[in-house]
């Protein structure tokens, strides 16, 4: 008994020493990470994912991650087993189709969805059946709710025309991916633009969920803590999210109204091809993987991802776009000359902005390229065998999490000279530059474009975004001008900077413009 009785004493009167050695032995084991240990990077961020978190909290990650990849280079080490790549021959590796890399989030999501599984599996099985409904071709088929959207946007900036009143462009814009991305999944616009206000707390609940995923996504295992403590759930019980509700409602509605027309022995699909009634047809086509769960989760990843991402891009087009006379004045120029000529019309089709608008498209790639919606890494885990960065890089053991940045990659120097400005010929084929030499630079270009993600894991919902973006744009600048040919979209304050947060989405505020009507529309 004495054999025992002495260590647990010693232990017993020594516990702070002891806990303090373990704590050391515990950092010192992070700082010492085989592999990682060799990239440069904060010097805190080396011992703890404390460092990150808190970067991320303060909500501009994005700018702190630029400027140590400006000190540091293609590589940097954001935690003990962290590093963030800006090398393009590492990102081919690392979000190549088929290379093993599963993508990295807060662990233990209650529904895996097709944004948030972290199977790669389970998402290429639920992927399948309905990725033909997110095709371009099938989406020009919704072009006609699209129009509709933009009509009542228009009826709403006319409210502000008529009272000679200041707009925030900024929240009009996300009432109008909202209500867009309504029709086209249930045919119904959630209500934004009809009310000029968030609908039950749909906005301000996503937001809140980006605020928290953002920063938790750092320390993924205090979401324990804070959202999957089993003593939070006893005492709360379970939740349902804003636009889990919505999207529950509108499921409903539409199986009762299944149930009902099919006693008539009619398809209620057939007169609502909507992306509900093709993923209830892919429920019939693949019963064993698109259950009513399935098809449940699908609406809410439409919902989820199809708006914020959306609204951020129009945003980022329009401020860069209002903040240079020179881009806006090239951009008008060809908008108008294509309207009177009759190549476009309006509301623009999605054919007419990829025919007649070359500007255009370089003016929205351009505002892409400086202001990604995501801003921070893409995260993923280097499998068995682990990673050999390329070019002078160390190697990483399997485990090890790494990515990019769409902010970093988009500021790399394939994309020329003044990556830090607003400067949409870099897109266009250059005075004496030949045929060739243009494809290739812009091909390259195309290659380091992470708007969207990359590899199996782009945004299933990219084109839904693009095809709301290049109807919008050039409908609203050709709409709202000055006759003297001076945009009056003009900012209201153009000296000041907007407000921007980064909660994984770089989300901006406070975008005030002044608006007039083009006196012939």
């Amino acid at each position: 008994m004495a054999v025992i009785s002495e260590p647990i004493s010693f232990a017993s009167q020594h516990v702070g020493g002891i806990l303090l050695l373990l704590g050391a032995l515990y950092l010192a084991s992070n700082y010492l990470s085989l592999g990682v240990c060799s990239v440069p990077g904060p010097f805190l961020a080396k011992f703890s994912n404390l460092w990150r978190f808190i970067d991320v909290a303060n909500g501009h990650a994005e700018a702190t991650l630029y400027e140590l990849h400006q000190k540091h280079g293609d590589y940097v080490r954001l935690g003990p087993k962290v590093v963030s790549v800006r090398d393009l021959d590492a990102l081919k590796m690392i979000y190549g189709i088929n290379k093993g890399y599963r993508k990295q989030l807060a662990k233990g999501k209650p529904t895996p969805t097709l944004f948030t599984t972290t199977d790669e599996d389970f998402h290429a099985a639920i992927k399948r059946p309905i990725s033909g409904a997110y095709s371009m071709s099938t989406l020009t088929e919704f072009e006609p709710f699209v129009d509709q959207t933009i009509h009542t946007l228009f009826g709403r900036l006319d409210e502000f025309v008529t009272r000679d009143e200041v707009c925030d462009i900024a929240v009009w814009l996300q009432y109008y991916a909202f209500d867009v991305i309504g029709e086209l999944t249930f045919s119904k616009p959630l209500g934004f633009l009809e009310k000029g206000a968030d609908v039950e707390g749909i906005i301000e609940a996503l937001e809140h969920m980006l605020d928290y995923s953002g920063k938790i996504g750092q320390m993924p295992w205090l979401d324990y803590i804070f959202i999957k403590n089993p003593l939070r759930r006893l005492v709360q019980g379970g939740s349902t999210g804003a636009v889990a509700r919505f999207a529950r409602a509108r499921l409903d509605e539409r199986l009762m109204h299944s149930e009902s027309t099919a006693k008539d022995n009619r398809d209620p699909t057939q007169s609502h091809r909507d992306f509900l009634a093709r993923f209830l047809e892919a429920k019939k086509k693949y019963p064993d993987i698109v259950t009513d769960n399935q098809v449940f989760s699908y609406t809410v990843s439409n919902m989820n991802a199809g708006s914020d991402t959306t609204a951020i891009s129009l945003r980022a087009i329009l401020y860069y776009t209002l903040k240079s006379p020179r881009v806006m004045a090239k951009l008008y120029e060809e908008l108008t000359t294509a309207y009177q000529e009759r190549r476009i019309s309006l509301p623009v089709s999605w054919k007419q902005s990829q025919d007649e608008l070359p500007y255009l498209d370089a003016v929205i790639k351009e505002a892409l390229r400086l202001h990604p919606a995501v801003g921070l890494l893409l995260e993923r885990i280097v499998p068995t065998g682990g990673l050999q960065l390329p070019n002078g890089g160390p190697f990483l053991p399997a485990g090890t999490i790494v990515g990019a940045n769409p902010w970093i990659i988009h500021r790399h120097s394939i994309f020329g000279q003044d990556v830090e400005f607003y400067v949409p010929e870099r897109w266009l084929r250059a005075d004496g530059e030949s045929e060739t030499a243009f494809h290739a630079r812009r091909q390259d270009m195309f290659r380091a474009t992470f708007t969207f993600g990359a590899g199996p894991r782009t945004c299933i919902g990219k084109n839904i975004s693009l095809l709301e973006i290049y109807k919008l744009v050039p409908s609203l600048f050709l709409t709202y001008k000055l006759t003297s040919a001076v945009l009056q979209i003009d900012l209201e304050h153009p000296e000041k900077q907007w407000q921007t947060v980064n909660a994984w989405f770089v989300r901006q505020k406070n975008m005030h413009v002044r608006l007039a009507r083009h006196d012939n529309l």
